[in-house]
């Protein structure tokens, strides 16, 4: 290496070190900002409120008008000089999955599975939520709270298998599990206002409060959106939450030495990065180089939600193999490390699910008329993200207080890995990272096993020391 290089690193590295302290003693005095913020905003809640028992309903008139509206479906060719998934869901495959959708899937029998565990409807805070609670093993001495949190293009019972799991193995432990549905997705509609991360983790805090009791704890699992609704609520609610598992850790954005080791990291990966985490190939998969790749390549998806998410509902509202093809991509590009595991296989690897799975998220989706709703929590919180800033309140990038255990379900096949040492500068509590190689961005769905695994362990190390 250059003697140059190194010695520019080391200024570089001199500087960032001087300027933890400063950022380290900012964090302390914004974080008790924030905590004081959090409980003047805490959502009121009374236990007078009325709980609706909700039952999914099969309505045969909707079925039968999805059917119709998927044989008018019109299609496109191919490109020959194009393999499949290349340019997005294969137009051939595509064709396949509507056939499938129209004549053999069993929606009724679907339905029935998704009544499986008990669920609800309350309005809190004017918001219309709706959540799975169920108990298992209720006879256990051991008691634990935990609230499961998905995103997009997740739907909750995703959740389902890992449930199944847990109730089986943990036989005990009772597990309250408490499985809402994001404003705006699926029967958490319809909306009339916009809600981001930051009002959600306190609506879904406010929720487990009315289940629980005011002065209950509870660990939180979150995925794609739900990480960051977690993390949120740990910021806000550090005394509540008793452990934070999640799959999706954000660094922060705003972390001076966060942003200069990146630079850092391809020219010193040992200093940086753990042994696995090196034969894994993070260097280069954290460089900015790849960071901004992988933005080209998988984020137009986010730029249009971000921005125009109505104009994108129109289309996808009123085609189901639109919304069926838009969804189903994410299933195939954010389940893979690499566009060339995909590239030219004719399903875009999505045999890794079951086809009735895959479209009873869809089928949701449609029968629900959420898809836009979903779409809008991008554009949502990226304003708030800036409206937050102006108020002098970075709740989407401060550190998470030492005082919260965290847990991090590393899948090496997911949209983005964030190496531990970069995890850390967010998550002073981080206490288990685990480098898991067979998953990807969806990982209680596609390995619930593992998942929920991960996750109870996670909860027996943190109860073990209380």
């Amino acid at each position: 290496m250059p003697r140059k290089v190194i010695f520019i690193s080391a200024i570089i590295l001199a500087i960032a070190i001087f300027w933890t302290k400063y950022e380290e003693t900012k964090s302390i005095s914004e974080l008790k900002k924030i905590e004081q913020w959090a409980e003047e905003n805490k959502i009121k809640v009374d236990k007078s409120i009325e709980v609706e028992k909700f039952k999914i309903e099969f309505d045969q008139k909707e079925w039968n008008l999805l059917k119709q509206k998927l044989s008018l479906t019109r299609y496109f060719t191919a490109l020959e000089d194009v393999p499949s998934f290349d340019y997005g869901f294969d137009p051939d495959y595509a064709r396949e999955l509507v056939e499938y959708w129209q004549t053999n899937f069993d929606w009724k029998s679907q339905v029935d599975y998704l009544n499986k565990y008990p669920q609800f409807r309350i309005r809190i805070n004017d918001t219309l939520i709706h959540y799975v609670h169920y108990i298992t093993n209720p006879n256990a001495a051991k008691k634990v709270n935990l609230l499961l949190l998905d995103g997009w293009p997740g739907a909750f019972f995703g959740f389902f298998q890992a449930i199944e799991f847990i109730q089986k193995t943990y036989t005990d432990i009772s597990f309250s599990i408490v499985v809402p549905s994001i404003p705006g997705y699926h029967f958490s509609t319809p909306l009339n206002k916009k809600h981001n991360p930051v009002d959600t983790s306190l609506i879904f805090d406010g929720l487990m409060r009315f289940i629980l009791g005011e002065k209950t704890r509870y660990f939180i699992h979150g995925e794609d959106w739900g990480s960051i609704i977690a993390s949120s609520m740990s910021q806000l609610n550090p005394d509540r939450v008793l452990g934070l598992h999640i799959t999706m850790p954000t660094s922060s954005e705003s972390n001076v030495i966060n942003n200069i080791c990146t630079l850092l990291l391809p020219y010193f990966p040992g200093f940086f990065l753990s042994d696995q985490e090196i034969k894994l190939d993070f260097s280069s998969r954290y460089s900015i180089k790849s960071k901004l790749l992988k933005f080209w390549h998988e984020f137009g998806y986010f730029h249009l939600q971000a921005t125009r998410p109505d104009t994108l509902g129109h289309a996808l509202t009123d085609s189901p193999a639109g919304l069926m093809a838009y969804i189903l991509e994410k299933y195939s590009s954010w389940t893979f490390r690499r566009t060339d595991q995909i590239s030219g296989v004719k399903d875009g690897g999505l045999k890794n699910f079951k086809k009735d799975d895959l479209l009873t998220i869809c089928t949701l989706y449609w029968m629900t008329n959420s898809i836009t709703s979903s779409m809008r929590y991008y554009a949502n919180s990226v304003s708030a993200m800036l409206e937050y800033r102006e108020k002098n309140l970075d709740l989407f990038n401060l550190p998470i207080s030492e005082k919260i255990p965290v847990a991090v379900q590393m899948n090496i096949n997911d949209i983005f890995v964030t190496p531990f040492w970069f995890v850390k500068t967010r998550y002073q509590g981080l206490i288990r990272y685990n480098i898991f190689e067979d998953g990807g961005h969806f990982a209680a769905f596609q390995n619930p096993q593992t998942t929920a695994e991960d996750l109870i362990d996670f909860v027996n190390q943190v109860q073990s020391k209380l």
